[in-house]
């Protein structure tokens, strides 16, 4: 038997952080959407193995460091269960590093697939619990549905949003979430964190909500600043911002036909870059 399962990239339209807690983790609110593109992940008969390809798949870890493994250790703590008559297939497509929860995402979609494939009777509960152990974004990931992740990215209400053709922009860079949350609590820049959408028009919400790692990203990483100010020189774009500690930015457009127009441009404009139109929901 083998089966497969998107591992999608996930952007946070907007992220609120708060002050750290007496234990140094940050309170959070952010509205978060998942792309119809990401890493590909799949299970397939053998000896619990795990194999790296695609376009950003060089040089990772194959051994138990590697959050696909994170999660089988934690599937079969939870169930009693050995997998290790499977081998695990991940096509990395996604930047590392890079503000869009790829190995997050990677370690959901093993979750899902190994309940499939060995535990069906498990329920949604026990399989967020298990996620919640791969990262502080493991929750929000599994189930990669529009959502406000409040708490520390745990809690998560569903919302319902449009549809929002998109652009993901990486300007080839890592940019390491620890580095970035150090130079966000040196600034001490914080600001509240609740915020409300009323369910009208998206764009127009977001203009008055933040992103509170962006500036420190940009100061240790100021390519990421250059990377918005292409964004919103074109027309295409409604609104640009970056995604969680970055360095991925995205574009929101009007149409589909605007996002790929948008997506060619920025290509020759920054051919080192990784970039994807999507749609985002």
């Amino acid at each position: 038997m083998s089966l497969s399962r998107l591992a999608p990239a996930k952007v946070n339209l907007y992220l609120h952080v708060a002050r750290p807690d007496v234990r140094g983790y940050h309170p959070l609110r952010s509205l978060v959407v998942f792309a119809d593109y990401g890493d590909e992940v799949r299970l397939r008969p053998g000896e619990g193995r795990l194999f790296i390809d695609g376009p950003f798949g060089q040089g990772l870890s194959t051994s138990e460091d590697n959050l696909v493994f994170k999660a089988v250790r934690r599937f079969e703590a939870a169930t009693g269960i050995r997998v290790d008559r499977h081998d695990f297939y991940l096509t990395k497509n996604l930047p590392l590093a890079s503000g869009v929860g790829g190995g997050s995402a990677d370690a959901g979609a093993v979750l899902h697939l190994l309940r499939q494939a060995c535990a069906p009777e498990v329920s949604d509960d026990v399989l967020s619990a298990m996620a919640a152990e791969t990262g502080a974004d493991g929750v929000m990931c599994l189930w990669a549905e529009a959502s406000i992740a409040e708490g520390y990215g745990e809690r998560l209400t569903p919302v319902t949003v449009p549809t929002l053709p998109a652009v993901l922009i990486n300007p080839g860079i890592e940019c390491p979430t620890p580095a970035v949350f150090k130079a966000y609590d040196a600034a001490g820049d914080f600001a509240p964190i609740e915020t409300e959408w009323s369910g009208g028009n998206l764009i127009d919400y977001l203009q008055s909500t933040r992103s509170d790692l962006e500036p420190p990203a940009i100061r240790l990483t100021p390519v990421i600043g250059e990377v918005l100010v292409a964004l919103r020189a074109h027309p295409e774009t409604r609104f640009a911002r970056m995604s969680g500690s970055g360095a991925t930015c995205f574009a929101l457009c009007d149409t589909v036909g605007d996002a790929e127009a948008l997506a060619v441009k920025l290509r020759a404009e920054w051919p080192k870059a990784w970039v994807r139109a999507c749609a985002l929901s």
